[in-house]
């Protein structure tokens, strides 16, 4: 018995010590309209501003539409810092907010007004590419076709692309999926493989990469794995073996081999 009254006494104890380590009252840092004055304040540091952004956020809750941070992140007068923090803060808060859906067309339109500036474009550029924006995703397109016009490099655009994948991307792909690409730039050779390794259509080209000595080790590890989805009959023993080719220096051609070998055994 008395040692339930010691623990009440203890609980009792850690309460009453919580209480008061609370702030008396509404100051300053729990001030919602105080906080939202702070972040509009372009004379106060942006490094501040971005902070209370967050202090704002986070004492509003997931049950609220974070307008505050929608703004900022929407205005392309606002300091890059204080933009990037509501980026990531409405990152987060898309996974937890109860209301998520209501803001979610602001939230797209604002992550498109950050494609605007650097700061933010690479983080926005993801976030659209995973809500698959059709929008983004023809900027990306037309980012290709034009390089000189383009929000991000070729392969980082394909990468992009490649969450979902539909025909305007599938043309792109095979039109990069090239000897003289392979060559020119390797990393976009690679992504359009990646790309072409969901398209049946291009299983006589993904045939002829494996088959190429030529090739890299890892275009022709993503020809293989594409084509024991797409065509499993592409490696059959005798195809392996040329595949492996003997021209090959040996750790290419082992390398090759048990990674071929390893596909096989999976579909077996």
């Amino acid at each position: 018995m008395s040692t339930t009254k010691q623990y009440r006494k203890q609980i009792e104890k850690s309460i009453a010590a919580a209480v008061a380590r609370q702030p008396k009252g509404i100051g300053p840092q729990n001030d919602p309209e105080r906080l939202r004055s702070k972040v509009t304040e372009k004379k106060t540091a942006v490094t501040a501003r971005a902070e209370a952004l967050g202090r704002l956020v986070r004492l509003e809750g997931p049950d609220v539409v974070p307008e505050t941070a929608l703004q900022r992140l929407a205005d392309p007068q606002e300091s890059p810092i204080v933009r990037l923090a509501a980026l990531k803060l409405l990152q987060q808060q898309q996974i937890v907010s109860s209301v998520a859906a209501e803001w979610k067309p602001a939230y797209i339109e604002a992550l498109r007004a950050a494609l605007d500036a650097p700061k933010t474009r690479k983080l926005a550029l993801e976030i659209l590419a995973g809500l698959k924006d059709r929008q983004t995703q023809e900027l990306l397109l037309e980012g290709i076709r034009k390089p000189k016009q383009a929000l991000v490099p070729v392969d980082h655009a394909l990468r992009l692309l490649s969450s979902d994948i539909h025909a305007d991307v599938l043309e792109v792909a095979r039109r990069l999926a090239t000897d003289q690409q392979s060559r020119k730039n390797k990393p976009v050779f690679l992504q359009a493989l990646r790309i072409l390794g969901s398209d049946p259509a291009s299983v006589p080209r993904l045939e002829k990469v494996l088959a190429n000595d030529a090739q890299s080790t890892d275009a022709r590890r993503l020809a293989a794995t594409a084509l024991s989805h797409l065509a499993p009959e592409s490696l059959t023993p005798k195809a392996v073996r040329g595949a492996a080719g003997a021209k090959a220096a040996a750790p290419k051609r082992d390398a090759l081999s048990k990674h071929i070998a390893t596909l096989r055994a999976i579909r077996e």
